[in-house]
């Protein structure tokens, strides 16, 4: 339908996108095969190789090759060319009239170069979207992407792998505008903590603090532990610099509540209200508490500039204190690089009596560009590689024997490199689906409960299917992302003093269009609980089963 981006449009998308990919997920992926979930096939879910499902429509297709380039961010592996092919070998057996072609855009660059191919028209089909980042809605308001509505009415099989609540995260004025990624469940994203469980032990600490100042007094102490141990000064770590303190709101009095994750400005209460959040106690409350914990030296003192991937190179030697960023299986790597034997697992922050926050039904997607050549390319891939097992590994994994050996039930072993990197694998945290996910051979018990924990004491956000769409704030939007780096993440990181800053910096915000931009989320928010009242019933409870 639309075959290519105006330019005005992708020079418009170029320039607001710049500010948020700065931000981006970096460094945010292990290991991909040691990521990985096999939930599905322990609950009897997975649908087997031998009963492949249909991978395309029978009806339609024509007898040309259209190309399906896939944007995503990172490297591309060592052996991509040779596990690329066989992918394509495999379409062309079984019908599927596209090439896909994987194009990797390095974190490092992500911004500069993803902005040059918007802002020239750069002509390609699928885009990884990253909620957290980018979010859906904005790309879609911005014209980036295309609705899906009318195609996937032709790919049922596709369609039925995901569930209401994963499509109710594709929707934008009320039409699907991607697919679906479901590699992990989000009972338990919002407010985990990972940490060293041999180190806090040796510190003497049995059991997981549950008061504030008994994790300040264990960080402290595994901070000098792991310095004698390693010679690395381990430090807390955000996932990313945009994300919200979330494992420490679930100390509140005011918990449970959910402050939206990509600018942390609006937080939203169980009750439907939307307040400012860097007005709110809880930002005070926040900002105070690590502006304790960096002048005791456990925030890195250049967290602002400092490259993200310098936590996961120290943590994988065994530097890092209890954060919301790694996972278990990182104990693996710590043992090959170092030879320390550890036992790292995740906590839920403050006790399990306080339920988890559902705040998302999904959180990555991929979604047609509006510069494809055949905007429907791209659900043909992606219902080629759900319609059964053999697909989703070759893609993910490569060939068997050559790239990657089966080991055990959804269990492999990787080949890899002299760096000890997987020689051929896409991250599936990108494009993985549950059921069919593999584990790597060494990935521990913790890392499978971290990855498929389903909670049985939680509550729903009434914001967890809600999508703002910036489009009618854009000019704000752009504005209050440069200043809230500026002004806010230094009080946040606890650099600034709160008391001696915040004036300050809602003073700026303000300037910036913080007003403008509340009122429009507490518009569209009022609207989406109108036409969605059960968003609120399902928040009403402090503890669903």
């Amino acid at each position: 339908m639309m075959k290519s981006l105006r330019k005005q449009l992708a020079f418009v998308l170029a320039l607001v996108l710049a500010m948020t990919f700065l931000a981006a997920c970096a460094g945010s992926s292990p290991d991909p095969g040691q990521e990985t979930s096999a939930a599905g096939a322990a609950e009897g879910e997975s649908t087997s190789a031998a009963e492949p499902e249909s991978a395309s429509p029978e009806d339609g297709e024509d007898d040309v090759i259209h190309p399906m380039r896939y944007v995503q961010p990172g490297v591309l592996p060592e052996d991509y060319e040779t596990g690329i092919k066989a992918v394509n070998d495999k379409l062309k057996a079984d019908g599927v009239n596209i090439e896909v072609e994987v194009i990797r855009i390095p974190w490092d660059a992500y911004a500069e170069k993803l902005n040059l191919m918007l802002n020239t028209g750069e002509e390609f089909e699928l885009l990884h979207v990253m909620q957290d980042v980018k979010n859906l809605s904005s790309l879609a308001g911005m014209g980036a992407v295309v609705s899906i509505h009318d195609l996937i009415q032709k790919y049922p099989d596709l369609y039925q792998k995901f569930g209401e609540t994963e499509w109710m995260g594709t929707l934008y004025n009320g039409e699907e505008y991607a697919v679906p990624c479901y590699w992990r469940s989000f009972d338990n994203n919002m407010s985990y903590l990972n940490y060293r469980v041999d180190v806090a032990e040796k510190v003497g600490y049995e059991e997981f603090p549950e008061t504030r100042e008994g994790v300040l007094d264990l960080m402290k102490k595994s901070q000098d532990y792991i310095l004698e141990e390693t010679e690395l000064k381990a430090y807390n770590w955000f996932h990313q610099t945009q994300d919200t303190a979330h494992w420490l709101h679930r100390s509140y009095d005011t918990y449970p509540f959910y402050v939206e994750n990509s600018l942390g400005i609006a937080l939203i209460r169980q009750d439907g209200t939307v307040d400012s959040f860097y007005e709110s106690e809880e930002f005070r409350q926040d900002a105070q508490f690590y502006e304790e914990m960096y002048e005791a030296g456990l925030v890195h003192p250049d967290v602002l500039s400092l490259d993200s991937q310098k936590k996961y190179d120290d943590a994988n030697y065994g530097a890092f204190l209890p954060s919301a960023t790694f996972d278990p299986d990182v104990a693996n790597t710590i043992l090959e690089k170092t030879g320390i034997e550890t036992d790292v697992q995740w906590i839920k922050s403050f006790g399990d009596e306080k339920p988890d926050m559902i705040y998302t039904f999904v959180q990555n997607l991929n979604a047609i560009s509006s510069t494809a050549e055949d905007p429907e390319s791209g659900l043909k891939f992606l219902n080629w590689l759900y319609a059964s097992e053999e697909n989703y590994n070759l893609f993910h994994y490569g060939i068997e024997g050559v790239h990657y050996n089966v080991v055990g039930d959804h269990r492999i072993e990787q080949v890899k490199n002299e760096a000890g990197e997987p020689i051929y694998s896409m991250d599936t945290w990108m494009s993985g689906y549950l059921p069919y996910m593999c584990y790597g051979e060494n990935t521990s018990d913790e890392y499978i409960d971290y990855m498929t924990y389903q909670s049985d004491n939680y509550v729903i956000s009434p914001a967890a299917g809600f999508i703002f769409d910036a489009a009618p704030v854009q000019s704000e939007l752009t504005n209050l992302q440069t200043e809230i780096i500026a002004s806010i993440y230094p009080i946040k990181f606890g650099m600034v003093s709160y008391e001696d800053g915040i004036d300050d910096a809602i003073a700026k915000l303000k300037a910036a269009g913080l007003d403008t931009y509340l009122e429009e989320y507490r518009k569209q928010f009022a609207a989406y609980l109108e036409a969605n009242p059960s968003a609120l019933e399902n928040a009403k409870g402090t503890t669903q089963g």
